[in-house]
């Protein structure tokens, strides 16, 4: 078995057991995005979670494996490829993705047809910056009132290639505005009037056109919300909040979406098939401060796969 070991030296040397992620796997960052388990390193901040809620924790290691693969398949179309020894939240505790033995010879829990899992399910694919995405971008985020941020004025500038369009300048909406354009618009506005605090997802404008369009918008990619004094608040829970910065994806952080909101039961996270795929993937795996990750909206555990020492 072949090992790549990534870890912080007062913590030693990952112990090689079979806790494993295919590469490609999304993990939740504390910011709110996700990136591929492959990419991760030591220090980054990911969500975990701490007495039921979601929590900021740190990367303390990384490394990766090839070890024979497996595929779990949910009702809601989440997939993940992963090591037998690899387990996941279940709603009557910890499973791991193959049966096998304990260190006392007992049988150890392991996913079943129908084993209820934990988490707010698979993440949304983020959209890609072509030309439509970047004009609806600079639509929301100039019609919204371009905020100070430099992450936000960096995009807006190398979105608009020379001069930052000016509001007067955006007065003809589009008449057959696509899917990109549509992300992108709301993406913009949530840089410009969007906020993400204890929990709640909230958008809002002072210009009736451009609610009006961010009702649309949302309507447009099926994102349930409510119309409020304040402003849009994104309905649905976590899944659908996360869902939604996913498909637009904002330049700014959003961590308050998640921290401190307890972990959902989804309804569509059971367990349709675990299938042995036959053969050996290069799998990884971290170590967290809470001893376990979000992947592709899971809870999944890592400390048994944790540095020694």
């Amino acid at each position: 078995m072949s090992h790549e070991v990534n870890a912080t030296p007062r913590r030693g040397r990952p112990r090689a057991r079979a806790h494993c992620l295919a590469g490609d796997t999304p993990v939740l960052l504390a910011d709110g995005r996700a990136k591929p388990i492959a990419e991760l390193a030591v220090g980054d901040e990911v969500f975990g979670t701490r007495e039921g809620r979601y929590t900021a924790t740190r990367v303390l290691a990384h490394w990766s494996a090839v070890e024979p693969a497996y595929r779990v398949t949910l009702e809601d179309g989440t997939r993940v490829v992963a090591g037998g020894d690899h387990r996941f939240l279940a709603e009557d505790g910890w499973r791991h993705l193959a049966p096998g033995r304990r260190a006392d010879f007992e049988e150890r829990p392991f996913l079943t047809e129908g084993t209820r899992l934990v988490g707010t399910g698979r993440f949304a694919e983020p959209p890609a910056p072509g030309e439509r995405y970047r004009r609806g971008y600079l639509w929301g985020v100039v019609r919204g009132g371009l905020p100070a941020l430099p992450e936000v004025l960096a995009r807006a500038r190398a979105y608009a290639r020379g001069e930052l369009p000016r509001e007067g300048d955006l007065v003809e909406w589009p008449t057959a505005a696509d899917e990109d354009w549509v992300r992108g618009f709301l993406a913009g506005l949530f840089d410009a009037r969007g906020s993400a605090v204890a929990g709640e997802l909230v958008l809002s404008s002072s210009d009736s056109a451009v609610f009006d369009a961010a009702l649309v918008a949302l309507a447009r990619l099926e994102v349930p919300h409510a119309v409020e004094v304040r402003g849009v608040r994104i309905t649905g829970g976590p899944a659908e909040r996360l869902r939604l910065l996913h498909l637009v994806d904002p330049a700014t952080a959003r961590a308050g979406v998640l921290e401190g909101v307890p972990v959902p039961r989804a309804a569509r996270l059971g367990v349709v098939s675990v299938e042995p795929l036959g053969v050996t993937h290069r799998l990884y795996d971290i170590a967290t401060g809470t001893g376990d990750v979000i992947a592709n909206g899971l809870v999944s555990h890592n400390c048994s796969g944790r540095a020694a020492g």
